[in-house]
């Protein structure tokens, strides 16, 4: 992390009990007043709705919203971000 930017990676399937993981690291105090997130999902093979979610926490939490920015999202990862309506806060990128 530098001033105002912040990277996370994920990978494998990211399911289930990692939403609660994904909003704690997100949401932790050394983290606040980043502007902008990376989130690495190029080694995501599938992502449950629950994770979506949690993923735009900090968009609905931050105060301005940051820009988040998706690297490396494969076709079954987007499909998720785009049900979840995710995609419209997002950023991906190819």
């Amino acid at each position: 992390m530098d001033a105002g930017r912040a990277e996370l990676a994920l990978s494998g399937e990211v399911t289930g009990n990692a939403a609660l993981e994904i909003e704690e690291c997100l949401s932790h105090k050394s983290l606040r007043g980043v502007c902008e997130w990376v989130l690495d999902l190029s080694e995501v093979e599938y992502l449950d709705a629950t994770c979506a979610y949690a993923l735009m926490r900090p968009l609905v939490e931050g105060s301005p919203p940051p820009v988040v920015i998706v690297r490396g999202a494969r076709r079954r990862v987007r499909r998720t971000l785009h049900e979840t309506g995710a995609e419209k806060l997002l950023h991906i990128e190819d």
